[in-house]
């Protein structure tokens, strides 16, 4: 039987591990969905799952948070919509001059650590490929450690 993962690294399920959260990469997903239009806050929590955010349930509370600290950076702006919303007025953020440059900002970071990524992720895969040690043994062996 398999003991608890007490690790540091990403949330564990049974076998099936989760990716771990990126909390501020929820920033730039906010830019980017402003950047392509003006919307309010349910459009954006829309937007940032179909960007593959849907798997980490972000709290509305995060969202709007990250609009009012943008807004007072001067990001974003917003102004309240009062016509043709079918409902009670509702706020609309649109991307700012600065907000674009931001953005700019953060897309070269994320390179930057996507290229770290991906050159671990491919010694990785080279390791487990071609590695030896006790990690690399066969299933037998490891099944026996496991009793023992």
């Amino acid at each position: 039987m398999r003991e608890r993962c007490r690790c540091q690294g990403p949330p564990c399920d049974g076998d099936q591990v989760r990716p771990r959260r990126i909390r501020r990469f929820v920033e730039p997903a906010v830019l980017l969905l402003l950047h392509d239009r003006p919307t309010h806050g349910y459009g954006l929590l829309e937007g940032l799952a179909k960007l593959g955010l849907g798997a980490y349930p972000t709290d509305q509370s995060v969202v709007y948070r990250i609009l009012r600290d943008l807004e007072q950076a001067g990001m974003i702006t917003s102004e309240w919509e009062t016509e043709d919303t079918g409902g009670p007025p509702r706020r609309v953020y649109r991307l700012t001059d600065a907000g674009d440059e931001h953005l700019k900002a953060w897309v070269e970071e994320l390179r930057a650590t996507d290229r770290v990524l991906h050159l671990f992720l491919d010694a990785y895969d080279h390791h487990m490929e071609n590695g030896q040690g006790e990690f690399h043994e066969s299933d037998e062996v490891s099944e026996r450690r496991e009793t023992e």
